[in-house]
């Protein structure tokens, strides 16, 4: 799963935009293009998870080694760009390998040899202790050492930011595929309303690592995310495929918890669904100031251009990261505290 920005839009038509299908555009102001195409973006991304979601567990397993995968590519290049630790690369691709195996999804398990998972922490701590050799090896000039480091503690940084948290997210699906749904999902709504609200409303910068971003915007978008973020948990509880546990790569027969407003029957979700909104509009944008202090540090404006009118992967699902850890410990100690 991003942030879109909650100011009140470039001035002028960036790298970051792409061409509009439906028409031309050309004769708008480079504010006005710029919107199109991120909204015409933003529509395809949403159709596509749909889709994904129509997949079940194998899609929202897929989807998410892929943006994992994706991120720590685009991030490991904007770290050389500045470090010149190209070297490195490789060395870098293999933790974030020995990482995904350290934390491999239990769903995953089971297509891999028992004796890998059975000695997979002996596995990969001495793979780390060759990692760690390697990188000691490569240093032949303590001139280069600090550049050396950065590229070694921000590669770290990654694996927790990502990997770890990705891992995380994965193991709500056991509760039910809407858990997965609503956490990426709710914190794209606030995205996408606190962008709409800095855009046309937005007048007071919110924080220097993100000029465009604006407390109109972010206040905004935390009012919408709080007010449509039960009824969209609401809406999710009522399908059986979304709402019901789930078996490796099966969602399993379950009873739905029944819905009456008039007498008093809500289900539980609605409520959590409620408490993970007033998350996602509070402390879910921090994961998107983080990364913009880091691109700002680098002099990069996005980490990719993959997505017209939002940058790369990363720059589009950052906040999601922050926003699986949430759900997963909510998950595993409010709504399933025994399971």
């Amino acid at each position: 799963m991003g942030k879109q920005k909650t100011g009140d839009g470039d001035t002028k038509q960036s790298s970051r935009g792409g061409k509009f299908l439906l028409c031309d555009i050309s004769w708008l102001s480079p504010r006005w293009q710029s919107w199109l195409v991120r909204m015409q973006s933003g529509f395809i991304l949403i159709s596509s998870f749909y889709l994904i979601v129509q997949m079940g567990v194998l899609g929202l397993l897929l989807l998410t080694y892929t943006v994992q995968i994706s991120s720590f590519h685009e991030a490991t290049e904007t770290a050389i760009s500045i470090t010149k630790s190209s070297d490195l690369r490789q060395w870098s691709w293999q933790l974030l390998f020995l990482a995904n195996l350290y934390w491999l999804d239990p769903v995953l398990e089971q297509f891999v040899p028992p004796e890998i998972v059975r000695w997979k922490e002996v596995v990969c701590y001495g793979g780390y202790l060759v990692l760690l050799v390697w990188f000691l090896r490569g240093i032949s000039d303590v001139d280069n050492c600090l550049t050396r480091y950065g590229h070694f503690a921000w590669t770290h940084i990654l694996i927790i930011f990502l990997t770890f948290q990705a891992s995380l997210l994965l193991r709500t699906l056991q509760h039910g595929m809407m858990w997965y749904i609503f956490s990426v999902s709710i914190i794209t709504i606030n995205d996408i309303a606190a962008y709409m609200c800095g855009f046309f409303f937005g007048r007071t910068p919110l924080i220097v690592l993100s000029p465009k971003k604006t407390l109109e915007g972010y206040l905004g978008g935390g009012v919408f995310t709080v007010a449509i973020g039960p009824v969209f948990g609401l809406l999710l509880s009522r399908y059986e495929h979304l709402a019901c546990p789930t078996a490796g790569f099966t969602v399993l027969s379950c009873t739905l918890e029944p819905f009456n407003l008039a007498r008093g029957q809500i289900p539980p979700f609605l409520w959590h669904s409620l408490y993970i909104s007033i998350f996602a509009s509070t402390f879910g944008p921090t994961a998107g100031f983080l990364c913009s202090g880091f691109k700002r540090a680098c002099k990069r404006k996005n980490f990719g251009n993959l997505i017209p009118g939002h940058g790369g992967v990363l720059d589009r699902c950052d906040c999601m990261f922050l926003m699986a850890s949430f759900a997963y410990i909510y998950t595993a100690n409010i709504a399933h505290p025994h399971s």
